[in-house]
């Protein structure tokens, strides 16, 4: 199991103690139903007091393991049909009467177009969000996204997000779900259309790179160039861009035949999905288990993401987290950079 998803989840349980419990209340002495009615107006007064609505971010269907070992050796064609999925952005505005409006990053028109749908909250071994009539998120539910119109809460993370997951996954960092409350009308409005202007930007390099590094020492370094725009790659081409997912490679063993692929490679690989800062990747681009990229801010014509320590008082621990999320935190001097090198 993944350690850092172990400890998240633990994170998780612990606030839900904390939450289900107080000084004066012995929940015990609560009826099962009393106990069910509470989760759910709760849950119900957290997504409807939020006055800007929510940033969310639905990853469906992730793999910590897949393409995350910097080292293993990848034949030259090893890495065709087994790219991972990615995810995508949504702002949700939820109603007392049971309605929420939603935005969606899929396309220029599901940015701007709002769809109003019904959800329901409910209890049963969790609490549960279920969005009951068609919306975005029902696009995802299909036997290829393996997406879900029903949200488990699991509590909030180390920032306040609403974390939830679904009932298609019993094992932890399969799926990636998070709901984030928007500060300002501002805010809500621009949201979307940066997170889809942000993916549209990463997509359309011809030749995305990727350089790890601390200081003047390289960790990682891609140098393949995945995207050629030849007959025989055009499957692969399609599943990049339909899957959301991006594979940075190495040149482990040179093809003696000029142009043609590399016979042994490296890789790191992840799915991403566009943010108002830039990009994201989820499982994370994993360099080993305490060097993980999962956030990158747009600076001009690349992509950054400047790791940092932050420390968390109630677990008395430090994570490391993105500098532009936590700007206040303790530089690691870690950094990763994606540039298109057909560009330079």
């Amino acid at each position: 199991m993944d350690k850092i998803r172990l400890f998240k989840y633990s994170y998780i349980v612990l606030t839900l103690l904390l939450a289900g419990c107080s000084d004066n209340d012995d929940a015990f002495d609560k009826s099962p139903s009393q106990r069910s009615n509470e989760s759910i107006t709760a849950l119900k007064n957290e997504l409807v007091g939020a006055a800007h609505g929510w940033r969310v971010l639905y990853f469906p269907k992730t793999d910590s393991l897949l393409f995350s070992n910097p080292s293993e050796i990848i034949p030259q064609n090893g890495f065709r049909g087994r790219y991972g999925y990615g995810g995508d952005s949504f702002i949700m505005k939820f109603s007392a009467d049971n309605t929420v409006e939603m935005l969606a990053d899929f396309t220029s028109r599901t940015a701007v177009e709002t769809m109003k749908s019904e959800y329901l909250i409910g209890r049963n071994s969790f609490t549960q969000l279920s969005f009951v009539t068609y919306n975005y998120i029902h696009q995802l539910v299909n036997d290829r996204f393996a997406g879900s119109s029903d949200f488990l809460y699991m509590g909030k993370n180390e920032d306040g997000d609403l974390m939830f997951r679904t009932a298609s996954y019993l094992q932890p960092a399969r799926e990636y779900i998070v709901f984030t409350k928007l500060k300002s009308a501002e805010e809500a409005a621009d949201f979307i259309q940066k997170a889809y202007a942000n993916r549209t930007f990463f997509e359309q390099m011809v030749n995305p790179q990727l350089h790890i590094h601390k200081g003047g020492r390289t960790y990682f370094r891609s140098d393949i160039y995945i995207k050629r725009n030849v007959e025989t790659n055009r499957a692969l081409l399609k599943e990049i861009k339909e899957k959301k997912y991006y594979l940075f490679l190495f040149t482990q063993k040179r093809n003696p035949i000029p142009e043609y692929p590399a016979k042994e490679m490296t890789g790191l690989g992840s799915g991403y999905a566009g943010t108002e800062h830039g990009i994201t990747f989820r499982a994370g681009l994993r360099y080993d288990n305490k060097t993980m990229f999962f956030d990158f801010e747009r600076k001009g014509n690349r992509f950054v993401a400047e790791l940092v320590s932050v420390y968390e008082p109630l677990l008395r621990s430090t994570r490391i987290v993105s500098k532009h999320l936590h700007p206040q935190g303790e530089p690691t001097g870690l950094q990763a950079e994606i540039w298109d090198a057909a560009a330079e």
